[in-house]
């Protein structure tokens, strides 16, 4: 017993470190933007640098146009008469003969939608840019926001951001927390109190608790539109985070300096995780967002339309007040984003604007499990779904054509990635049910055009790590993101044809903390479902077919590899849990105290001890003293 207690206590410590570590790495990129710089007049604009240098614009260039090349040859290749079902019939023959030319064009349309997606990320790299940080203008009155649903939430995880919002830095301004309760909860206004903090709960109260709209009850969007309804006039600046996300001591230093531009709507940081060591799920969340925070918000600075994020940003009051607020939208972030810079602000006649900046000013929490991971990929999937088939259309947004190309290349991934799966899975079910085989292919020769394809792909890949922010995520290839993502298939289409049918999906907090959500029989009816259906069908053309192999039997395979995964990882998993001394878990421990504020010599050393005393703050709260 005294030895299990004793590897229980090392895998704590060793597990308490390797976050440490992360969260410093991140830490570390608080600057990534350089030094801040003095503004020019009294209202300067603010300015835009390229990511990407003379040199590696070339090869940037040249990596694209190969990439694509390769792509488009593979595509004309399979286009070929001789490759096509039933080449030199006239007509659309029987049945058979139609359906594999209906399978045929499934399988082009799915290498196409990857050249779109390959093509997108060359853009968006080609336009990335990086806003010059200018110094914080003195005498603003900000307010510094975090949410809580305490049923989903827990005090100790939001008493940690709050403690950290107290110490962000901004000696020549006035700077106030609040923390907005969905449930008035008397803890929560302990803590509040406590650390000093303004508590805010539109509970109880049915005009900020309306079935639709602006006030709509249990979501994002209505909270904060309750708050902003009574307190937003008072401020100048509103910056906002989600309760997991605890801000770095420079959050105001590295962002207050755009609003000096009288253009600027809002201010968005990346999104990142300092729990991603804890499990495979918080690893490929996490790594996921390399590619969001490296290139594509980036690119979104060079088409004048960033993506606004709300897990942390700030925004200027009177442009939320002119388009309503938080839309009322399932992804509330992404259609305020979409309307405000389709906004014109009357003061200056010109579009409002978003900054991205890729410094790091706010360290968050993945999601830690299948259920959790999986409900926040259907909500976003389904939300992108929601904004392009009706949401879009409802809000007037005025886009200008660069703003419509970013946005379109954004929402694409969603329904592409639904698209293809739906595409290849029906053509696998006409070979492996009918016998209608797509195409007609030369082993040899397909063997080598597909995998040069996909290698000039992975080449693309890891060249585009120079662009991500911690030096950790330049070194990492990033396969457990690629993993989840495939994973995440079946979501995104069961997103996509909820979406399409008009099903509403209600929004559910990311639960955090000792109130994440556990895994069942449920979490994975889905994926499931998915690997009955591909086993089943691979018996079926086994049996026909006498066990030959064809091609198709490989979709199938992938098909039944994406079904059983998550389940069997989530068993070994729980057995691993279970294996372990109870010592390893251990109470939700006591809420941490009110945090003081420290004065460093440098603004980094300050951002780095609180990073580091967070982290061993987080561990003691979860795993008891």
């Amino acid at each position: 017993m005294a030895v299990a207690r004793h590897r229980a206590a090392r895998r704590l410590v060793r597990g308490t470190r390797r976050s440490t570590a992360v969260r410093v790495a991140y830490a570390r990129c608080a600057e990534a933007c350089g030094p801040l710089t003095t503004p020019r007049g009294d209202n300067p604009r603010v300015e835009f640098r390229s990511v990407v240098p003379p040199g590696r614009r070339l090869a940037l260039t040249l990596l694209f146009l190969f990439t694509a090349l390769v792509n488009l040859i593979f595509v004309g290749w399979l286009l070929l008469p001789a490759h096509v079902p039933g080449a030199g019939v006239a007509g659309t023959g029987d049945w058979r003969l139609f359906l594999a030319r209906v399978s045929f064009c499934l399988v082009v349309l799915v290498e196409v939608i990857r050249i779109v997606q390959v093509s997108i990320i060359g853009i968006l790299a080609w336009h990335a840019r990086d806003p010059v940080p200018l110094v914080a203008p003195p005498g603003l009155r900000v307010a510094v926001l975090t949410t809580i649903v305490p049923s989903k939430e827990p005090v100790s995880v939001v008493a940690r951001t709050l403690g950290a919002m107290r110490e962000i830095a901004y000696p020549d301004g006035f700077l106030t927390a609040w923390i907005l309760d969905e449930e008035n909860d008397p803890e929560v206004q302990r803590v509040a109190e406590d650390l000093g903090v303004l508590h805010f709960s539109r509970r109880g109260r049915p005009e900020y608790n309306q079935p639709a709209g602006e006030f709509r009850a249990r979501s994002k969007a209505g909270n904060h539109n309750a708050w902003r309804a009574e307190h937003e006039s008072h401020y100048d600046v509103v910056a906002q985070m989600d309760p997991d996300h605890v801000p770095l001591t420079c959050f105001l230093e590295r962002t207050l300096g755009y609003f000096r531009d009288p253009d600027v709507a809002f201010v968005v940081a990346p999104q990142v995780y300092g729990n991603m060591l804890e499990n495979l799920v918080a690893q490929g969340a996490s790594m996921q967002q390399y590619l969001f925070n490296g290139v594509i918000e980036r690119g979104g600075n060079g088409l004048d339309a960033p993506l606004l994020i709300g897990t942390n940003h700030l925004y200027r009051p009177a442009a939320w007040r002119q388009i309503g607020g938080y839309q009322d939208s399932i992804i509330e972030d992404h259609l305020t984003s979409m309307r405000v810079q389709g906004t014109i602000n009357p003061a200056t006649g010109n579009p409002w604007k978003g900054v991205y900046t890729p410094d790091v000013i706010a360290i968050g929490e993945a999601p830690t499990t299948w259920t959790d991971y999986f409900n926040q990929q259907k909500r976003w999937a389904y939300g992108v779904w929601d904004v392009k088939l009706r949401r879009r259309a409802k809000a007037g947004i005025r886009l200008r054509a660069r703003q419509r190309l970013l946005y379109g290349m954004v929402q694409f991934y969603y329904p592409s990635v639904a698209t293809s799966l739906l595409f290849g899975s029906l053509a696998t079910v006409g070979y492996l049910v009918f016998g209608a085989s797509a195409v007609h292919l030369r082993g040899g020769s397909w063997l080598t055009l597909w995998t040069a394809a996909l290698g000039s792909w992975v080449s693309m890949w890891l060249w585009l790590r120079r662009f991500n922010l911690a030096e950790h995520e330049r070194r990492e290839i990033g396969l457990p993101g690629m993993a989840l993502a495939l994973f995440a298939g079946p979501i995104y289409l069961s997103a996509a044809c909820a979406a399409v049918l008009r099903r509403r999906l209600a929004y559910a907090v990311t639960a955090k903390g000792e109130l994440r959500s556990t895994e069942s029989l449920r979490t994975f009816r889905l994926h499931l479902a998915w690997a009955v259906v591909a086993a089943t069908l691979l018996c079926v053309n086994l049996t026909v077919n006498h066990g030959r192999f064809a091609p198709p039997q490989l979709w199938a395979l992938l098909a039944l590899l994406i079904g059983l995964s998550p389940p069997l990882l989530s068993v070994r998993r729980t057995i691993a849990a279970r294996r372990r001394d109870p010592a390893a878990g251990g109470p939700a421990g006591t809420v941490p105290p009110p945090a003081r504020v420290h004065v460093a010599a440098e603004p980094r050393e300050s951002q780095l001890l609180l990073t580091a005393r967070l982290a061993e703050e987080s561990s003691v709260t979860e795993n008891g003293p």
